[in-house]
């Protein structure tokens, strides 16, 4: 029969599995776990080392499978009511706020990391802090909030940048200060933060693509559609974006840069119905609405179902993509001498924008 673990000895290997997670060191997360689930199974029992195990279980999941359906049943981790301890109720609202996040409920994400903020005193671990620090960030910048995005990445990078192993996180929160510049319209901030992480990216393929993607909005953003083509045709040629979720969010892009070209050309309408398939079958649900309103405007001339897929993207929030289609929209009608129908729409894109400035989460 095997001796049983004292509890304190499987909570600080669960510290260890905890920090190869937030180190995105996967192959390590992966043998902490096993390592972990073993001593679980001899621990004296103890509900506080469970409900830390389920807490650093949830992330873990995030971290190796960060497109199952699987985290949504985090709600049944029931443990802030009952934890007294001020770290565990810090890791159960960060988790909270990371299992929002993922089902794309980002107001909803930033109320919880709002609540775990108030406990960040109790973490004594500065990566833990500066992980923080980058899903608030993530956060806020969704909610199209840019203010706090960027007040949040600059303390996640003053303490990353200090980590050598955390280069690429850097890299990232580059790429998301690049996409904050180029939204408004600092084009010239946006370029050199963007080409200053490209020239450091070759040792990390996908956030390389992630680069060239942003750049590739970056000219959409700019009209210059050529090069943004370019940018995103170069990003799908690297395999472990072309077959990633975020890789099929580019391929929507660079048809709909295509579309934007040549809008009756019958090809680009194949590519598009096959893409809004496979958003489809991946419940990406923000670009199963991108897709109905460019099949809309450009296959079927359909205003009642560009009209729907804008009420849509308005109804889930995402104010800022709502007024950014509708600006297309716009832009398609006024080409085609179609004005009324450009008016309606730029009153739409102006009503979201009205939304975006005024839906900000409270910051007290």
């Amino acid at each position: 029969m095997s001796s049983t673990v004292a509890a304190p000895e499987v909570g600080a290997k669960i510290v260890e599995w905890y920090s190869c997670i937030i180190s995105y060191d996967r192959e390590q997360a992966i043998l902490s776990k096993h390592e972990v689930n073993q001593l679980m199974n001899r621990m004296v029992p103890d509900e506080k080392v469970k409900s830390y195990y389920e807490l650093v279980n949830f992330r873990h999941q995030l971290f190796i499978e960060p497109n199952s359906s699987e985290h949504k049943q985090f709600a049944a981790i029931a443990i802030a009511d009952k934890a007294t301890d001020e770290y565990m109720q810090f890791m159960y609202y960060f988790m909270y706020g990371q299992n929002e996040f993922h089902n794309g409920r980002y107001k909803s994400a930033v109320r919880s990391y709002k609540i775990a903020e108030r406990l960040l005193e109790q973490v004594p671990d500065q990566i833990e802090k500066a992980e923080f620090y980058y899903r608030s960030a993530i956060s806020y910048y969704r909610v199209d909030q840019y203010i706090f995005a960027v007040s949040y990445f600059e303390q996640a990078l003053e303490i990353f940048e200090k980590k050598p192993d955390y280069e690429e996180i850097v890299l990232n929160i580059h790429i998301f200060l690049g996409g904050i510049s180029t939204e408004l319209l600092k084009f010239e901030e946006a370029e050199d933060l963007l080409q200053h992480a490209f020239r450091r990216s070759k040792p990390y393929p996908v956030t390389r693509a992630l680069i060239l993607r942003i750049l590739g909005l970056n000219r959409v953003k700019q009209n210059r559609q050529d090069e943004a083509i370019q940018y995103f045709e170069e990003a799908l040629l690297i395999k472990e974006h072309k077959d990633s979720v975020v890789g099929t969010k580019t391929e929507y892009n660079l048809i709909n840069v295509k579309l934007r070209k040549e809008p009756n050309k019958k090809e680009n309408h194949d590519i598009l119905n096959n893409i809004s398939h496979k958003v489809q079958s991946l419940n990406m649900t923000e670009y199963v609405i991108r897709c109905k309103v460019s099949l809309g405007l450009y296959v079927l001339n359909d205003t009642a179902m560009i009209n729907e897929g804008l009420e849509e993207l308005q109804q889930a929030e995402l104010y800022f993509e709502a007024s950014e289609l509708a600006e297309e929209v716009v832009d398609v009608y006024s080409k085609l001498g179609k004005f009324e129908k450009a008016l309606h729409f730029m009153r739409m894109a102006h009503r979201m924008r009205i939304h975006q400035s005024c839906i900000g989460v409270e910051q007290t």
